[in-house]
């Protein structure tokens, strides 16, 4: 017990000095002011890909089923031909796909090979979240 005491004392000296260090302090007060903003730029961002998603879902769903029953694209992989069944997984491969920079091969280019008026769903979805919400940030 006398032990932790100590160790308190410790962290209030640590504490004390940290205070002193305007620059950290300011920078950590900044930061506590923009995560209101942050909170509503994040949602923006949640708004705008279910909105996209859900496009995804009703037009581009037919084509991906089409290439993976009738021409046999995707044999190999379990999650492209799941790519867009609901909002949910539309939203993981947006975000995988626009966001994250990954996968474009995976789903996208096939996609817009075999249907290239897909392509405006995902260049209009790449467009609005990277160039759109994401400078919001």
């Amino acid at each position: 017990s006398i032990l932790r005491c100590c160790r308190l004392l410790r962290l209030v000296r640590i504490v004390r000095h940290l205070s002193q260090m305007r620059e950290l302090t300011r920078l950590l007060e900044m930061t506590g002011g923009c995560a209101r903003t942050l909170f509503w730029a994040f949602l923006l961002m949640g708004f705008v890909m279910t909105s996209w998603a859900i496009l995804a879902v009703e037009v581009v769903r037919p084509t991906v089923v089409e290439l993976a029953d009738v021409h046999g694209e995707w044999a190999d992989c379990e999650r492209c031909r799941r790519a867009f069944n609901s909002v949910f997984e539309a939203n993981l491969t947006l975000f995988q796909t626009i966001v994250s920079g990954d996968s474009w091969g995976a789903v996208a280019l096939p996609v817009i090979e075999f249907r290239p008026w897909t392509a405006a769903i995902f260049m209009g979805s790449l467009l609005t979240i990277v160039f759109g919400v994401l400078n919001l940030t």
